[in-house]
């Protein structure tokens, strides 16, 4: 359906491109033709004046007198040896050219602003119905991998209850696979989060927000972490400087930063050491995330912003494969930047970089 309807659209503006060329074209055209026209009646007024002083003595002595009402457009000039002469006004011929080069110009711009309305609208089309297609390919992309990661730990929970029911499984084995299934049980709610947060994040995705100060968002995220951060055995350390607002939303910034955090508690030997840096610029400021992981393999720096990429690199936690995504994609809805460097074993950097602001 919507093929037949593009192709109507575009027969419908072919037609109206040839039908505004045609109308352009007719109209120049009228135009010049007028023109003609005017300046061929001047030369016949001056040919019938000049014919009327040759015939008539009374005229010839004072042509003003009888000339002046029926050829309003003509002058009359006297030579040397008293011959009389009428000629067109140089000022009536060229207020007839002006006039025809100005409603010339008139019509030409009017028909290419036309033109280029309709190559302007055929574009801004075009491009609106690629963003469709695109975000639905991407939607359907994402619910597929979505799908998958959901049916995962859900396969061995089924699994693990179906085991839980045998009567002659040890005790060992009972509390191993219990553990199991809390593990997994964890990774479904941590996906559902992560889910729930790309949901957050296109709410926020139009306006810019308020003035946020980059220490004292930091601050709130590593309070907010201070428990996690003790059950993991990390340590988190912020290290900022006064004068770093920038403009945008509180909730995708406290994402980014919980997300990166959470990640390098994760992704570390215990016990963990995280630093966050907030570093002023006078066109942009920073913030620095650096840990002392096993640190990340440069074939893998681009991949691991993919969505549901879970490259397992120490073997202890895959995660959701959302984090970083939303990492990402939030710095873009704030007007930023991530950049990953990183080597292996000598832990993971991560600079945020984002446009400065004055407060108000």
């Amino acid at each position: 359906m919507k093929i037949w309807l593009g192709l109507l659209y575009g027969i419908l503006v072919a037609l109206l491109m040839i039908m505004g060329t045609w109308w352009v074209y007719y109209l120049t055209s009228e135009t010049k033709a007028r023109t003609e026209s005017e300046l061929q009646k001047l030369t016949n007024d001056r040919l019938h004046a000049a014919f009327l002083i040759q015939t008539e003595p009374q005229v010839r002595a004072e042509p003003e007198r009888w000339l002046a009402e029926p050829f309003p457009d003509l002058i009359f000039v006297r030579g040397p040896e008293g011959s009389l002469n009428a000629q067109v006004d140089p000022e009536v011929k060229a207020a007839i050219l002006e006039r025809d080069r100005h409603t010339r110009r008139m019509f030409l711009s009017e028909g290419l602003f036309f033109i280029l309305l309709l190559i302007a609208g055929t574009f801004i089309l075009i491009h609106a119905w690629r963003s469709e297609v695109s975000y639905k390919q991407a939607r359907e992309l994402f619910m597929t991998a979505a799908t998958h990661e959901f049916k995962t730990p859900l396969a061995s929970l089924r699994l693990y209850a179906e085991t839980l029911a045998r009567r002659e499984l040890k005790d060992s084995d009972r509390i191993r696979i219990q553990d199991r299934m809390i593990e997994d049980v964890i990774r479904l709610e941590d996906l559902v989060n992560d889910i729930l947060s790309v949901s957050a994040a296109d709410m926020f995705a139009s306006g810019h927000g308020g003035v946020l100060d980059l220490e004292e968002e930091c601050r709130l995220v590593l309070d907010d972490l201070a428990a996690f951060a003790a059950e993991n055995r990390a340590v988190m350390n912020l290290e900022a400087e006064s004068g770093t607002n920038i403009r945008g939303h509180r909730l995708p910034l406290a994402l980014v930063l919980r997300n990166l955090l959470v990640n390098a508690v994760q992704h570390s030997p215990r016990p963990v050491n995280v630093t966050v840096k907030v570093i002023p610029g006078k066109d942009r400021h920073r913030v620095v995330v650096m840990d002392d992981g096993p640190g990340i393999p440069r074939r893998l720096q681009d991949r691991v912003f993919e969505c549901f990429y879970t490259g397992r690199l120490d073997g202890r936690f895959s995660g959701t494969g959302l984090g970083l995504y939303l990492v990402r994609r939030n710095m873009e809805m704030l007007g930023g930047e991530v950049e990953l460097t990183s080597e292996p074993d000598q832990g993971a950097v991560f600079t945020l970089s984002f446009p400065a602001r004055q407060a108000d």
